[in-house]
């Protein structure tokens, strides 16, 4: 081991070696601190700014990740209330002759048939922030009464909202009625609907937005 002092021999009643010099290296010789190996001053300012940059790295890829994973889940909750209303309406419509009580307009915002009770059965849009709706402030959702219009029950999903309910229904007047000994036309009712909804996530890079649009024929045939 070697013992270094402030300079100077080592005295003779010493018990280390005879003659050995016991003065202290200079605190830094290329880097090293007093002859050890050692990290300086710069090496750690860069090895912390590599750590920082990682860890940054690591924390935007996560955050991303939950991000596109919410997305995802969102847009697998839309694609299932999508799918419920399509069917329910497509339904409807197949199986309930269309209610021709006023002649239907190119595009309409509600769909009208007529149930076997002879009751009116009605799809249409709610205003925004609608009771019935019982959502967000700012949601519109897809409404359906089975008794005219008496009563009304939410179609569409809780945070999902109802943008646009467009219904088109061919021909715009009864082919069943008879109208001075003859039908108006010969065109068997079909109707078209198309559907655009949002999901309405907590933040707006969370939403997400689809369209639908189909198209379904009649199968009551009243003449």
């Amino acid at each position: 081991m070697k013992i270094y002092s402030t300079g100077g021999k080592t005295p003779s009643n010493s018990p280390f070696v005879q003659g050995e010099d016991m003065s202290y290296p200079p605190p830094y010789e290329g880097g090293v601190r007093g002859g050890l190996p050692g990290f300086s001053l710069m090496e750690m300012l860069i090895v912390t700014a590599l750590f920082s940059i990682s860890v940054l790295i690591m924390a935007q890829t996560f955050s991303s990740f939950n991000l596109l994973h919410r997305k995802i889940a969102n847009r697998a909750v839309l694609n299932q209330d999508a799918r419920f209303i399509t069917e329910m309406v497509v339904r409807a419509a197949r199986n309930n002759p269309v209610s021709y009580s006023y002649p239907y307009a190119p595009r309409e915002s509600e769909l009208r048939l007529v149930a076997p009770t002879g009751l009116r059965i009605i799809f249409k849009q709610s205003d925004i922030g609608q009771a019935e709706c019982d959502d967000l402030p700012a949601v519109r959702c897809l409404l359906l009464s089975t008794d005219g219009g008496a009563s009304w029950t939410p179609v569409s999903g809780k945070n999902i909202s109802v943008e646009r309910f467009d219904v088109y229904v061919r021909p715009s007047v009864s082919p069943f009625e008879l109208i001075n000994g003859a039908y108006q036309n010969d065109v068997q009712p079909f109707v078209t609907f198309g559907l655009s909804l949002r999901y309405m996530a907590n933040t707006q890079k969370e939403q997400e937005t689809l369209q639908v649009q189909t198209t379904v024929s009649s199968r009551v045939y009243l003449r």
